[in-house]
């Protein structure tokens, strides 16, 4: 299964957080599946760690990318088409980085791997929690 992997899930995966499903937890140590994590999300955690919102996670997205590379997780570029996408889509979620998820799951073919209740709430994306 091609996986895209949503920030939150990231982020209580490396935190040993008990949040973290028993589904998601196998999806991310299991490598039959190919995992991606989109360069807007990579962007959004820059911007919460300097900000001091995640007060757990002091390291600097360069490490975070060592921890991606270790997961055996691609960095998914945002495209042009995922912009327009993004433009296109209903308006249940306000949060432009999940918007920018929402596309890139749709234009890649990827099930996203949430557990945000309004990415749920879109027909075309396939979710796992």
């Amino acid at each position: 299964m091609r996986v895209l992997v949503d920030g939150h899930a990231f982020v209580w995966a490396l935190l040993q957080d008990p949040r973290v499903s028993k589904k998601a937890r196998s999806i991310l140590f299991s490598e039959e599946h190919e995992l991606f994590f989109s360069l807007a999300t990579l962007w959004e955690l820059s911007l919460k760690i300097r900000l001091g919102k995640l007060r757990n996670l002091t390291s600097s997205i360069a490490y975070l990318n060592d921890d991606l590379a270790e997961y055996r997780i691609t960095v998914l570029p945002v495209t042009y088409q995922d912009i327009l996408t993004v433009e296109h889509l209903e308006y249940h979620h306000r949060d432009p980085f999940d918007r920018v998820l929402i596309a890139q799951a749709i234009n890649n073919n990827l099930t996203l791997l949430t557990n945000d209740a309004n990415i749920k709430l879109y027909s075309n994306v396939t979710t796992l929690w």
